[in-house]
């Protein structure tokens, strides 16, 4: 009999250890929770989420046709493509001393959209080449099937 109380007791003892362990646990955890925010940090995100709002621009892939250094013939260049593919307009950018030719209105924001139509662009111009753009988010091609 006294074998049998002293084990109800241990079990009692167990149960109890248990039930404030787990007790003490879920206190830590939520003491744990509380977050202290200055104000210098709600400053920081405010600035932060004003001037991703603000942000005109976004990165996306764009499509490089040539790089030359003489203008006619960037200008030559630019008559031929527009000739072979009348659905596609180029622009050119002076970056000293090279001028560029990229597509004007096909940006992806995916890689391998855009690497699909270089891959047709690259048959008459191997030296196509896919480049990081910013441009204007209303030129980013949901549907890249041109």
């Amino acid at each position: 009999m006294v074998e049998i109380n002293r084990m109800m007791m241990q079990k009692n003892l167990r149960s109890v250890i248990t039930l404030s362990i787990l007790l003490l646990g879920t206190g830590l955890l939520t003491a744990q929770s509380v977050v202290l925010r200055s104000t210098e940090i709600d400053r920081m995100l405010a600035v932060y989420a004003a001037k991703n709002k603000s942000q005109e621009t976004i990165k996306a892939w764009r499509i490089q046709v040539v790089a030359v250094s003489d203008r006619r013939e960037m200008e030559n260049e630019k008559s031929r493509f527009e000739s072979i593919y009348p659905s596609m307009r180029l622009e050119w950018v002076y970056d000293n001393p090279y001028y560029i030719l990229k597509l004007r209105d096909a940006a992806f924001k995916e890689k391998l959209d855009a690497l699909n139509l270089l891959h047709r662009i690259k048959h008459k111009y191997p030296a196509a080449l896919l480049v990081i753009d910013d441009v204007k988010p209303e030129k980013v091609f949901s549907n890249p099937d041109l």
